[in-house]
């Protein structure tokens, strides 16, 4: 009988259905193993470490949040402070339980703060681009902090917005956003 090949990507949903389903901190080589019908072996066969498992949950993570901020970038381009309301769109549209980049920082900070250097070089590019499309930095930078602090909020369980608020919450912020921005965005 041959056995079965299991691949990374397959283990990183493993993970990360994992930290949603039962919290980050269940998230072990065995646990993964378990939850694709695997040996904790053929999880250490791509993953050496659980910090391996940690680091490609992460960039995953990132990925994915990163992916979503494209396309709303894409969709917003030459637009005033398309960055700033890209940014504020993608927050909007994200399930405040989902594995987000919050959560992906606190996996990192949990098993091993080395970890948190993509996410720091992530969020200084997030930081360089919407400060380059403000004609009010500190507005601009008012709004990006105003989307970390609800979804922190919301992740540590600390407080839960009514969808009625976080959607207006939200607009509000992305028309801040807009009033950010420079004008002349399209002819820089």
């Amino acid at each position: 009988m041959a056995r079965r090949r299991f691949d990374k990507k397959e283990m990183i949903a493993a993970a990360r259905r994992i930290a949603f389903d039962r919290g980050a901190g269940n998230v072990t080589l065995e646990a993964v193993a378990r939850e694709i019908g695997a040996t904790k072996g053929a999880v250490l066969h791509s993953f050496p470490s659980k910090t391996k498992l940690f680091e490609a949950l992460l960039k995953d993570l990132c990925s994915d949040w990163d992916e979503r901020f494209r396309h709303s970038h894409g969709a917003l381009s030459g637009e005033p402070a398309a960055a700033l309301r890209a940014y504020v769109g993608t927050f909007s549209a994200t399930d405040p339980l989902a594995p987000s980049y919050v959560e992906a920082m606190m996996l990192a900070l949990a098993e091993d703060p080395g970890l948190m250097q993509p996410v720091r070089e992530a969020y200084q590019n997030y930081a360089r681009m919407i400060d380059a499309e403000a004609k009010d930095v500190d507005l601009a930078r008012l709004v990006w902090m105003a989307c970390e602090g609800i979804m922190m909020l919301e992740l540590m369980g600390l407080h839960r917005f009514e969808q009625a608020d976080r959607s207006r919450l939200f607009r509000l912020l992305a028309q801040l956003a807009t009033s950010s921005g420079r004008q002349d965005v399209a002819g820089d």
